[in-house]
């Protein structure tokens, strides 16, 4: 469930869904990431561009992992699209059958990550993701072991056997990206200014409407619209560490308006509040209450057949 999920009926930028799973591997080794990390934010404070400004919020959350140590990372964004000239509160019109339907939707996502680990210890983490219609996913991970959970249903408890935790991390580590990239054919990178963020030197960038269109920083969607889409920006303002480059605060209001394949205009708005806090102490994270196993599921016979070549027993 990306920041956009709601403009996920629209067509997502990142393949309509997670993104890629992301290396296991720690990013230390004969590498040393800090000085890498600290090399990219001094090399964009010196030169601003814009795709080294979005190469620095598609930083992985398994450098933050690394660099950070003990953090929460959490956010707000409001995300709504309409039909223009339709009451907001009245039933979407019928349509004639072959013709796309009217869409329409709000959206509050709020979303909490705590991570607890130090670099070179087992992973500790607790994720809560939802929204104002009760839907959402939390997960726990300690150590070997992963509890999730569902649109508020009962936990399930399994063995730490794949990577979805670290691409749902890389999810909400990205977040701000996804709007950034939004608007990024209608802005240009505004003033950047040297501060200090909760005892952390950083770097404010700011964002504002653009001299000129930039039609080729477009990351269109699946389904394509936001080539013809107008985005509008109201604010915006991401502060990066100076140390590894990862946004602290970040704050992005944006308004658009595109036609849908039926040619009616449709406009929609979103706004992103979120923050990095570097913790001094490990969150205390721990299993749920209750939890299930889960449920191992019996490979129907014909399968099992053709998996061992026909060679299977009745």
């Amino acid at each position: 469930m990306r920041i956009l999920a709601a403009v996920v009926a629209l067509g997502c930028s990142h393949g309509c869904g997670d993104r890629d799973a992301p290396d296991t591997k720690r990013l230390s080794g004969a590498r040393d990431p800090g000085a890498e990390a600290s090399a990219r934010l001094n090399s964009f404070a010196a030169v601003p561009d814009w795709n080294s400004f979005v190469g620095l919020l598609a930083q992985p959350h398994a450098l933050a992992r690394e660099l950070l140590g003990p953090h929460l990372l959490s956010y707000r964004a409001a995300i709504s699209t309409v039909p223009v000239g339709l009451d907001d509160a009245a039933p979407l019109p019928d349509v004639p059958a072959g013709r796309p339907i009217y869409e329409r939707f709000s959206v509050v996502d709020e979303l909490e990550l705590r991570w607890g680990s130090t670099p070179g210890e087992p992973p500790l983490l607790h994720l809560d993701q939802h929204n104002e219609h009760e839907l959402g996913r939390a997960l726990i991970v300690i150590d070997e072991r992963a509890w999730s959970q569902i649109d508020g249903r009962g936990w399930l408890e399994r063995p730490l056997e794949d990577e979805l935790w670290q691409v749902w991390a890389d999810d909400a580590q990205t977040a701000v990206l996804d709007l950034v990239e939004l608007a990024g054919p209608s802005v240009d990178l505004g003033q950047i200014e040297a501060i200090e963020h909760e005892g952390r030197p950083a770097l404010r960038v700011s964002l504002r409407a653009g001299d000129r269109p930039h039609p080729e920083r477009t990351v269109e969607a699946l389904v394509p619209w936001r080539r013809g889409a107008k985005v509008t920006l109201h604010s915006g303002s991401i502060v990066l560490d100076r140390a590894t480059g990862l946004w602290l605060a970040a704050q992005v209001e944006l308004s658009w308006s595109f036609n849908d394949s039926a040619g009616r205009e449709l406009t929609g708005k979103a706004r992103f509040d979120g923050r990095v806090q570097v913790l001094a102490e490990p969150p205390v994270i721990a299993p749920p209450d209750l939890a299930q196993p889960v449920p191992e599921r019996e490979r129907p016979e014909l399968l099992r057949e053709r998996l061992l070549d026909g060679l299977a027993g009745p």
